[in-house]
């Protein structure tokens, strides 16, 4: 069975904005006789970037999103987004 869910990686600083990538997820487990392993798959989704103005929520598919539009988005990402 496929598990998905969307993450918030740790922060990095670059020039003055601290950066958050958005990613996304992918876990499947392979079983197979005596043998089981999982395969990871992880995608960028998109980065929120927090300089002196606040917080800018920007997507690899080119939407600029607000932080309340994100956590409509992906509710999992509530807690990570509010402790920023």
């Amino acid at each position: 069975m496929e598990e998905r869910r969307v993450e918030l990686e740790q922060g990095v600083r670059v020039g003055g904005y601290d950066l958050f990538a958005i990613a996304l997820v992918v876990l499947w487990p392979i079983v197979r006789a005596h043998c089981s392993m999982a395969v990871l798959y992880r995608e960028a989704l998109g980065v929120i970037v927090r300089d002196s103005s606040g917080l800018r929520v920007l997507m690899a598919d080119g939407r600029q999103l607000s932080t309340t539009q994100l956590v409509a988005e992906h509710p999992s990402l509530r807690d990570a987004v509010s402790a920023l």
